[in-house]
């Protein structure tokens, strides 16, 4: 899917799990209305990745504007942040 290439981190603390099925998302970032679909997905992934930083563009069959774009969503929100790697 092209060289796109972000980093990015769930910002805050999140508690760590040695199972990461067990990890939660939380009610208010699924149930936010302002929010798109991908961007709850990616968020997902950065709470799974339990403080690590992913590059989201990776191995995403998605369109880089829709990555992009939910990227931006989760840092107006306050949900991420950029980091450098």
């Amino acid at each position: 899917m092209g060289s796109a290439s972000e980093w990015i981190a769930a910002r805050g603390l999140w508690p760590v799990s040695v199972d990461p099925s067990e990890l939660v998302i939380p009610d208010h970032v699924l149930n936010d209305a302002e929010l798109s679909l991908p961007a709850k997905g990616l968020f997902a992934l950065l709470v799974a990745s339990q403080g690590q930083p992913i590059n989201p563009f990776g191995d995403a069959l998605e369109d880089t504007a829709v990555i992009s774009a939910a990227i931006d969503e989760l840092l107006e929100a306050g949900l991420a942040v950029r980091v450098a790697r």
